[in-house]
C-alpha cells in the first residue's frame, strides 16, 4: 500500500473513534462496547439533601389598642383632727368684761383730777352722759382712776358716776403723792395784832376744801336696821333741817353708797322728796331707794357700808358714816339733818 492509502486508513480510523466518543458521551450504547453499566454511588460521591426553605411571609402586627392612662386623681390633704378636749385640757379663759365708768346724767361738767382728792390739781373735764375706760380706784374706793383725759390718766370722785364690771377692777398702783397743804406765811408778831386764820383741815378729810357752805349735813339718828329676808337692800333716808320749822324736808339729796370697797352706783335719778315724809317701818322718810341682790358684792345684803351725801350739783355734803347690815337684814334707814 502507498504512503497516500495508508494516510486515507488513519484518517478513517481517526474519524470512526471521534464519533465512537462522540456517541458514548450522548448515552448511546452499542453491543460492541458490551452493556452499560449503571455506576453504583460511593458515601463520597451522593451529595448531601439540602431541605428546601420556603419562607414564611411576614405579617405585620396588629396594633392593639390600649387604654388611656387613667386620669390622676388630687390626693386629699390630711385634715387636721379637732382636739378633743380632755379632763386634763384647762378650758380656754373667757376673758373679763371691760370695766367703765360714765359720768352721770344732770351733774353737767365735772373736774377730773390728778388725784383721788378735791386737793390734787385738775387734769380736766368731764361732761354728762361721757364714758371712760375704768382702770382702777384708790384704798377707799371712792375715787376711780380712769383712761383719759387730755391725753393722760386722770381720777374722777365715784359721787358724780355710774360704774360697769368694776368686780375685778384693783387698787391702783401709781397713785400720785398728796401735794403738800400749801400754809400761808404768818407776819411778824406785832402789838395787838389780829390773829391768823386756823390751818385748813388736813386732806385726808374728804369735806376739806370743798368750798362753799361745805359739809352740811350730819346724822341725826341711825342707822337702824330692819327685817326684810335679807332679799334686797332697801334705804329709807330722812333729809331734813331741823332749823326750819322744827325739821323741814329738804329735797334734792342723794347718797353713795359703798359696800365692801365697791361703789354700788347708786343713780341721781332718784332724790329726796321738799317737804314730803312717809312712815315706814323704822322712821319717817322722804327718799327711798331699792338694790338687788345681783348690784350687791357677794349677793347679799350682809356687810360693811360707807355712805355720805350729795347736794343737787352732784357735790359731797356730808362726812362718811360706816355700818354693817347684820344677816338676814336688808332696811336701812337714816336721818339726815343739815340745821
Amino acid at each position: 500500500m502507498n504512503l497516500l492509502g495508508q494516510l486515507r486508513s488513519t484518517s478513517l480510523l481517526i474519524w470512526l473513534t471521534a464519533l465512537l466518543l462522540t456517541l458514548s458521551g450522548c448515552g448511546f450504547s452499542f453491543g460492541v462496547f458490551g452493556p452499560e453499566t449503571t455506576p453504583t454511588p460511593t458515601p463520597d460521591s451522593r451529595r448531601a439533601s439540602v431541605p428546601t426553605f420556603t419562607p414564611t411571609p411576614v405579617v405585620p402586627p396588629t396594633a392593639v389598642p390600649t387604654a388611656a392612662p387613667p386620669e390622676p386623681t388630687a390626693t386629699p390633704m390630711p385634715v387636721e383632727p379637732s382636739p378633743t378636749p380632755t379632763a386634763d385640757t384647762p378650758p380656754t379663759p373667757t376673758p373679763a368684761p371691760a370695766a367703765k365708768l360714765t359720768v352721770n346724767a344732770g351733774v353737767g361738767v365735772v373736774n377730773v383730777r390728778n388725784g383721788p382728792g378735791t386737793n390734787y390739781g385738775i387734769a380736766g373735764t368731764a361732761d354728762a352722759g361721757q364714758a371712760f375706760d375704768l382702770i382702777g380706784k384708790n384704798p377707799e374706793g371712792d375715787w376711780w382712776q380712769i383712761c383719759c383725759v387730755n391725753g393722760q390718766e386722770s381720777w374722777i370722785y365715784g359721787q358724780l358716776a355710774s360704774v360697769e364690771n368694776a368686780e375685778a377692777v384693783a387698787v391702783a398702783q401709781n397713785i400720785p403723792a398728796p401735794p403738800p397743804v400749801a400754809v400761808a406765811p404768818t407776819a411778824a408778831p406785832a402789838p395787838a395784832a389780829a390773829p391768823t386764820d386756823p390751818p385748813p383741815p388736813p386732806a385726808a378729810d374728804p369735806c376739806a376744801n370743798i368750798g362753799g357752805d361745805g359739809c352740811k349735813f350730819k346724822v341725826r339718828d341711825g342707822p337702824k336696821f330692819g327685817q326684810n329676808g335679807g332679799t334686797e337692800l332697801k334705804l329709807q333716808l330722812f333729809f331734813i333741817h331741823s332749823g326750819i320749822d322744827g325739821g323741814q324736808p329738804q329735797g334734792s339729796y342723794f347718797v353713795v353708797l359703798i359696800k365692801d370697797g365697791q361703789n354700788l352706783g347708786v343713780s341721781d335719778g332718784v332724790r329726796s322728796i321738799a317737804n314730803a315724809s312717809n312712815q315706814g317701818s323704822l322712821g319717817p322718810y322722804n327718799y327711798e331707794y331699792k338694790i338687788g341682790l345681783d348690784k350687791l358684792p357677794g349677793n347679799t345684803v350682809a356687810g360693811n357700808y360707807v355712805m355720805f351725801v350729795l347736794d343737787g350739783n352732784g357735790e359731797r355734803d356730808s362726812h362718811d358714816i360706816s355700818f354693817t347690815v347684820p344677816e338676814g337684814q336688808g332696811e336701812v334707814w337714816v336721818k339726815w339733818d343739815q340745821g
